[in-house]
């Protein structure tokens, strides 16, 4: 479902696969491989993708429609697992599908399972970035530094802050992340 959404959205902007696949700095039949849900893209590669489409992640994984007011149940929020992260997400803003639709924010629910990082790269994002523990402690790693964030705790980031988060404890982690503009 992702790769048609990927196929529909490309030819919505009147872009080849070959034009796509050179904008994602990966090969056209890995572009023709995804739109044909044969493979499942990495979170890089999506993050690649959406960026030179210019639409949001969340976006490749939604079909609610747009309108000014959207309330979004909790069994009805998109819910994305990647093979190449340890994070569990639930996306409690609508996604980004229609020209005219342009969110200032993403709001996202997350899971961290116990001793286990949210990515095995650095994370970066051209947004600004603020993360709310529900449940559990959360270590953000910037640079040299880590920050322990404890339950009801927040930590802010600027745009363009290179981090890891790390779940020291034993128990599952929750959080929310208020990214803006939106990036996934």
């Amino acid at each position: 479902m992702i790769g048609e959404k990927i196929r529909d959205i490309r030819k919505e902007k009147e872009l080849t696969i070959k034009e796509l696949a050179d904008r994602v700095n990966i090969t056209s039949g890995y572009i023709s491989q995804i739109e044909r849900d044969l493979i499942d893209p990495s979170l890089s590669v999506l993050r690649r993708i959406s960026s030179a489409l210019g639409v949001s992640l969340a976006s490749f994984f939604s079909e609610e429609s747009q309108s000014e007011v959207v309330e979004i149940p909790k069994e009805k929020r998109t819910r994305i697992k990647f093979a190449d992260i340890n994070m569990e997400y639930e996306f409690m803003t609508p996604s980004e599908r229609k020209r005219d639709i342009s969110p200032k924010m993403e709001v996202i629910f997350f899971k961290l399972a116990p001793k286990s990082w949210g990515s095995t790269e650095v994370m970066i994002h051209e947004a600004d970035e603020c993360t709310v523990v529900t449940k559990g402690t959360l270590e953000y790693h910037i640079n040299d530094k880590v920050y322990i964030v404890n339950e009801g705790g927040s930590i802010y980031l600027p745009e363009n802050t290179p981090h890891l988060l790390y779940n020291p404890t034993d128990e599952e982690l929750e959080g929310i992340g208020i990214i803006s503009p939106p990036v996934y």
